[in-house]
This record gives structure tokens, C-alpha cells and sequence, in this order.
């Protein structure tokens, strides 16, 4: 009887010493996630409307520049990187002299600047932006942009227009692309800096 006690115990002590041998065994495959294609929803999407409204002297008298950006569901849809559809804009430009009375109206669309975008952004593009910069001589400086509807997207094609004292319009493509603004100029960062040292 104890020789049989005896046995057991040797097999289960041998068996148990086998599988704590045994190591796992290890696989070079590394597995990763496939991250999901977004997802474009259904339905044309609209910029936001924008109104600008500014004072200015000019040529020794006080004008007033209105631009209105909205979107027209009449124009051609476009769409961005991802496929979203968005209205293309139009631009109300007004310039009122002191008196209110209309020196300079007009509506502009994308195909009034066809001629200065390539065929991506005169097909797909939306025109984006439209903002006074300075007045100059006899000339009101202003700034376009042509390029993706995205809101977070930095692709455009930049534009200098220019409306001179017997309400010409001139464009041409922007030869420098930051011109100033209202804005005010944000600090540098460190980085910032860096670049433009050449570090």
C-alpha cells in the first residue's frame, strides 16, 4: 500500500515538474488596430456666415467697407479632402461713402478669381475668404483666398485685390502670403523663433 502511495506521488510530482517546464510559446506577430475610414455624413454642409464691417479714410474722406460672406445653395456644391459637400460662398462687397450713398457694390463668386486658381481649387474649392487690409494711395487693398471648404484645413490659393478710386477691381495671385490685418499679431513662440533664426 505505501509502495502504491509512494508511485503516485513520484508520477505526480513528475508530471507536475514537466509542465512547469514547459514555456510558452512566444509569437513575432504583432497585431494592431485598423483605425476606421471617417465617417462622411449625408447632406451638404454651409460655412459659416461672416459680416465685416470697418471705417476707413480714403483719399481724404471717411468710407465704410461692409463685406458679408454666406453660403448660396444656387452654385455648385464642392467638397473637401474627406468627400464632405459643402455650398460654395459669395462675397457682398459694399463700400459707402460718408454720406451712405454706394460708392462700390458688387457680388463676387469663385469664377471671379477661375483665372488665378488651378484646376483643383476652381473645381472642388470654395471661395473662402475675403478681408480688407489697408487703404493706399488710390487704391483699397484687400485679401482673397480660393482653397477647401474644411474649416480646419490651411489649403488655399492666396489673392491680392485691389479697388481704386474709380472702382476698378484688379487681382492678382498674393506675392507674400501673410499681409496685415486687424488682427493682432500673436507672440512668437520659442520654436517660432527658432526657424526663423535658421536653428
Amino acid at each position: 500500500m505505501t509502495r502504491n502511495i509512494l508511485h503516485i506521488i513520484s508520477l505526480s510530482l513528475l508530471l507536475l515538474g514537466v509542465t512547469a517546464c514547459k514555456q510558452e510559446r512566444k509569437s513575432n506577430d504583432i497585431i494592431t488596430k485598423i483605425a476606421p475610414k471617417p465617417h462622411v455624413p449625408s447632406g451638404t454642409k454651409a460655412m459659416d456666415e461672416f459680416k465685416y464691417e470697418k471705417k476707413v479714410e480714403w483719399m481724404g474722406a471717411t468710407y465704410t467697407i461692409r463685406i458679408h460672406r454666406f453660403a448660396d445653395k444656387s452654385l455648385s456644391t464642392v467638397s473637401d479632402e474627406d468627400g464632405r459637400k459643402y455650398y460654395d460662398n459669395k462675397f457682398q462687397v459694399q463700400i459707402l461713402r460718408s454720406d451712405g450713398s454706394s460708392f462700390y457694390d458688387r457680388t463676387l463668386t469663385k469664377d471671379d478669381f477661375r483665372e488665378f486658381t488651378d484646376n483643383q481649387y476652381a473645381k472642388n474649392g470654395a471661395l473662402i475668404g475675403f478681408m480688407f487690409d489697408r487703404a493706399e494711395g488710390n487704391k483699397l487693398y484687400f485679401g482673397a483666398s480660393v482653397g477647401s471648404p474644411d474649416p480646419k484645413s490651411d489649403e488655399y490659393v492666396p489673392l491680392d485685390v485691389t479697388i481704386d478710386n474709380m472702382s476698378r477691381m484688379r487681382i492678382n495671385k498674393a506675392t507674400q502670403l501673410d499681409t496685415p490685418s486687424d488682427q493682432p499679431e500673436q507672440p512668437k513662440s520659442e520654436v517660432d523663433k527658432s526657424e526663423e533664426e535658421g536653428v
